[in-house]
């Protein structure tokens, strides 16, 4: 005959928490329940009264009551029942209350299973029957102390002398009966526990009717954690103490791993969010605070709503499908979504969620991992139109039109484009006149004009700093020359910037595809040359590409090349002219001139190949190469004991524009023990010009070492009487151009006659380059030039002849 079920009623005003403990309880092996339920404390308290069950489940949340109250209340009219409070979610001050109530076990919701369930209940059972027959007699109550699944054990209360322990202890603590019976309750404590449990038990403070948590000692030295109820009693007319101890330690581990889960789900910054898959709808039973945060939405509006309802409405439909078939699959996703907040801001939303599996492989949780990739989806945009697109003028980047211009190569060969190459005339005078700041505002103004006048019919880009490209599609060389010279004129128009104006000019080349053009690179050559022969003829006008054009670019390549090669190849050598003093006619210095006699091309003068070094970057290992070559030249004269006389250096804008090359100007002086003061650099408006900070710094440097400075080619600039007082060299040269045409122009005389004066009033010598006649070596003397340097005296020669012509002159003076 089987036996009766028991009898379960559950006091809970969900009924799906009642379903769901019902099934649990099917499910249990072995399991034989009668259930019943009702919903409101009220109904629990007559139900309660009855006594008609066997277990009861009382929810700790009873609508505006709490579970406790109801326990307690059967408790006071002295009705003894088994009771189990359950709650949605653990705490240890509501476990504490309920045992104070008087409630057998506390279990939350959500951690318990079928075995767990019926392991509490039968527990529960034993324990209230255990109760009532330690009340109705001395023999049943031995029976169930030994049969109790509780470890118990009963101690004297004076002496601390283990009287007796049930089966459940002698397996909790690891000890034989024999070894237990008589040992000190002290035994089974962990020694640092001793002290209080004294205490307690002294003061008496030990009978409470709350469960305290207490550390005791298993027999291979393990501590357990067990909760502590102790109750005085009479056994064997002995004063005695029953202790009931229940082991938490796992209880306790699985609450601190489940605490340690939380706070690091919370502390995470990425948002998550936790669905039950076994429910319809997969709804959401958990979110952390980073999603609140990024989503917008906090937990009362989130939890218990499906999960597949969850934003995503700006995303796109492919995307939206993609996360709806992993759903139904049960498998992982991840993938970026385009999601709203609660306020209606968008925001990307970096989405991975995958199904969390039971043992078995069902999968009863998805897991969702939130990430706000707003910033660095915005920081990627920017970059790539930063990558495409100037900054400073909003114009795009020079690539942008290479793209252009590859494509209407490959499907519009036969179709004309055009290509504009516009330079802003003497721009760095603005920018060191006016500061930095507005030559950018300049420069934004004049993006403007140009892409208000070029419109629709092509595209504005911005090269360099002061160099913009206009790609003119299906527009011919005619048409496109009429467009250059609009734009011209309206770069010419004056810029408004506060109460002032700031006027600049472009020089414009015009190039057009197709016509014999090799790739995409050489129609930007065609209209780079056309620009700069505009520069050549004056600025500010609009040249269009010549045939001489391409010859000269083609030169300025193979001169490119072969002068690397030279370089390379000792192709290079240095020659000497002197500089004569006016007073005495004696020799005071050499200037070091370079030339290349090339195999193929023969002696090739630096008019021809100096712009190519510069345009290419070469200028600071040729200028090196001249010094290093120099500085030598000038050590042997010294040792050949020549003369007093120092050897002057070209010096160009590349090399004076570095910040060490002072530092390399002292290094070469030292490798050949060369004194600075004979060492003369030559320096042109265009060193110093490019950047009048820099080119001061190095300046002071160099004049610091001891290094002679000259102006070289004065009076040739458009500004160096603006800047010459902010320079403090030591010699003015006179340009060649004024001195050939003395005496027989007027304005070359004043020019000279000018420059002399100034040079005289700032304290610096004077010499003048390029005499080549008696005349023209008085007239410069009488004016008071200092010095003097030409054919007159001297075509430039190699070092080794200069002995034999410093002979030579020396007996015909």
């Amino acid at each position: 005959m089987n036996a009766a079920p028991l009898r379960v009623l559950v006091v809970d005003d969900d009924e799906d928490d009642f379903v769901l403990i019902r099934d649990l309880l099917n499910d249990a092996p072995g399991s034989h329940y009668a259930f019943d339920w009702c919903a409101t404390p009220q109904q629990g308290l007559e139900e309660l009264r009855k006594g008609a069950h066997d277990v009861y489940l009382v929810d700790y949340l009873l609508g505006p009551s709490s579970g406790l109250d109801l326990i307690e209340a059967v408790s006071r009219e002295g009705l003894s029942r088994a009771f189990i409070v359950l709650t949605g979610r653990g705490n240890h001050a509501v476990d504490v209350a309920a045992m104070e109530a008087g409630a057998s076990d506390y279990l939350v919701k959500g951690t318990i299973d079928a075995e767990r369930l019926d392991r509490s209940i039968r527990y529960a059972v034993d324990r209230m029957h255990f109760m009532e027959a330690l009340r109705d007699s001395e023999a049943q109550h031995r029976l169930l102390f030994e049969q109790s699944p509780v470890p118990l054990l009963v101690f004297d209360r004076n002496t601390h002398a283990i009287l007796n322990a049930n089966a459940a202890a002698h397996v909790q603590y690891g000890w034989s009966p024999l070894h237990l019976f008589g040992q000190n309750i002290d035994s089974v404590l962990a020694p640092e526990e001793r002290a209080r449990f004294l205490a307690d038990l002294e003061s008496g403070e030990l009978f409470s009717a709350t469960a305290q948590p207490w550390d005791i000692q298993h027999s291979d030295g393990r501590q357990l954690q067990v909760e502590g109820l102790f109750h005085p009693l009479t056994y064997h007319r002995v004063n005695a103490v029953l202790a009931h101890l229940q082991d938490i330690t796992e209880r306790r581990r699985v609450e601190a791993q489940l605490r340690l889960l939380e706070r690091a789900i919370q502390s995470t910054g990425n948002g998550v969010v936790i669905a039950d898959a076994r429910e319809p709808g997969a709804p959401v039973t958990f979110i952390n605070h980073a999603f609140e945060h990024i989503t917008g939405y906090n937990a009362a509006e989130v939890i218990g709503q499906s999960c597949r309802q969850l934003g995503f409405e700006d995303s796109s439909e492919s995307e939206r499908a993609m996360v709806r078939r992993a759903l139904a699959e049960q498998r992982d996703c991840n993938t970026v979504l385009r999601d709203q907040r609660k306020d209606g801001t968008p925001f990307w939303n970096q989405l991975y969620f995958a199904p969390v599996r039971e043992p078995g492989g069902e999968t009863s949780h998805y897991i969702g991992i939130l990430s706000d990739i707003t910033e660095h989806r915005d920081t990627e945009a920017r970059l790539a139109y930063a990558a495409t697109h100037d900054v400073a003028t909003g114009l795009a980047r020079f690539p942008v039109i290479e793209t252009m211009l590859q494509e209407h190569a490959e499907q519009r060969a036969d179709e004309p484009f055009s290509l504009v190459f516009a330079d802003i005339d003497r721009f760095h005078a603005v920018n060191e006149a006016m500061g930095y700041e507005v030559g950018d505002r300049v420069i934004a103004e004049l993006a403007q004009r140009l892409s208000a006048h070029v419109g629709t019919r092509g595209r504005v880009a911005r090269f360099t700093g002061n160099e913009f490209v206009v790609a003119l599609p299906y527009i011919d060389r005619e048409e496109a020359t009429v467009l250059a010279e609009q734009l011209r004129r309206a770069v010419a128009e004056p810029v408004t910037l506060g109460d002032g104006e700031v006027r600049v000019t472009i020089s414009v080349g015009v190039a057009t595809y197709p016509g014999r053009v090799h790739d995409i690179n050489d129609l930007l050559r065609r209209a780079e040359a056309s620009m700069s022969r505009a520069k050549q003829l004056g600025r500010d006008l609009v040249c269009e590409y010549s045939t001489d054009d391409m010859r000269r670019m083609e030169d300025r390549r193979m001169l490119g090349i072969r002068l690397r090669h030279a370089m390379q190849h000792d192709e290079l050598h240095l020659v000497y002219q002197p500089e004569i003093r006016s007073s005495d006619r004696a020799v005071i210095g050499f200037e070091a001139l370079l030339r290349w006699n090339s195999p193929e091309m023969g002696l090739v003068m630096p008019e021809r190949f100096i712009p190519v070094a510069e345009g290419l970057g070469l200028m600071p290992e040729l200028g090196g190469w001249v010094l290093d070559h120099a500085c030598a030249q000038s050590r042997a004269w010294m040792d050949a004991g020549l003369g007093d006389f120092f050897v002057a250096v070209n010096v160009s804008a590349q090399q004076i524009q570095r910040g060490n090359f002072a530092e390399q100007v002292a290094e070469t002086l030292r490798r050949h023990g060369l004194p600075a003061d004979r060492l003369e650099l030559e320096l042109t408006e265009s060193a110093l010009l490019e950047n009048v900070d820099r080119a001061l710094h190095s300046m002071q440097q160099l004049s610091a070492l001891g290094v002679h400075l000259s102006f070289d080619d004065f009076g040739t600039g458009y500004s160096s009487l603006s800047y010459l007082r902010q320079f403090h060299v030591d010699k003015l040269k006179i340009d060649k151009s004024f001195v050939c045409d003395i005496p027989r122009d007027a304005s070359s005389v004043a020019i000279a006659h000018t420059v002399v004066a100034i040079g005289h009033q700032l304290r610096m010598t004077v010499i003048a380059e390029g005499v080549e006649t008696a005349e023209q070596a008085q007239l410069l003397i009488d004016m008071g030039c200092d010095a003097l340097q030409g054919y007159l005296f001297s075509r430039p020669m190699k070092g080794p002849a200069v002995a034999e012509w410093l002979a030579d002159y020396q007996l015909e003076a």
